[in-house]
């Protein structure tokens, strides 16, 4: 019973140095994207790779100027990887 209380709280007591870190990054693809807006990213789809200024993000898609100056659509359900510039 102890040991168990003793787990706990060192448990605890890291959980709490953490949590502010924690806290900062997004948990999901869409507000990982919505924090990078205006940020030059490069996401990879099954269907290939796909790099540009991130313009806006949507509530399922994204849109992307690449660099022939044309607006890209992503579905965010597509998007595989995330790398930012």
């Amino acid at each position: 019973m102890l040991i168990k209380r003793f787990l706990y709280a060192i448990k605890s007591f890291f959980l709490f140095l953490l949590f502010p870190v924690l806290w900062r990054f997004p948990a999901t693809k869409r507000g990982l994207l919505k924090s990078l807006v205006g940020e030059q990213i490069e996401v990879s789809t099954p269907f290939g790779f796909v790099s540009g200024t991130l313009l806006s993000t949507k509530k399922d898609y994204i849109v992307l100027i690449d660099e022939t100056e044309t607006q890209v659509f992503v579905r965010i359900d597509k998007i595989e990887t995330i790398q930012s510039f």
